[in-house]
């Protein structure tokens, strides 16, 4: 779900458009911001886990999936993001 503070989705915007384009440092200085502005950002915490992946840093990734399956309340996604966790 989108976030209703609109800086924050400026933020996730800017992040998804780096990681789109394979910045996945840029994207992950938007996304954090993203989720600083609002800590519920269910989308800009799966970017930023994925951005941390995509460059190799699997402790900061297994801890933003880690925040994603705090935050979520859908019991398949929390299966799919658990699985993202144990791959770490």
């Amino acid at each position: 779900m989108p976030s209703s503070d609109l800086t924050a989705r400026m933020y996730f915007d800017q992040g998804q458009t780096a990681f789109t384009r394979g910045d996945f440092a840029g994207a992950e200085e938007y996304l954090k911001k993203a989720v600083e502005k609002d800590p519920q950002y269910h989308e800009a915490h799966r970017f930023l886990a994925e951005s941390y992946e995509k460059q190799g840093f699997a402790h900061r990734a297994k801890r933003a999936w880690e925040r994603l399956h705090r935050i979520t309340r859908d019991t398949s996604e929390q299966a799919e993001i658990k699985k993202r966790i144990d791959a770490l």
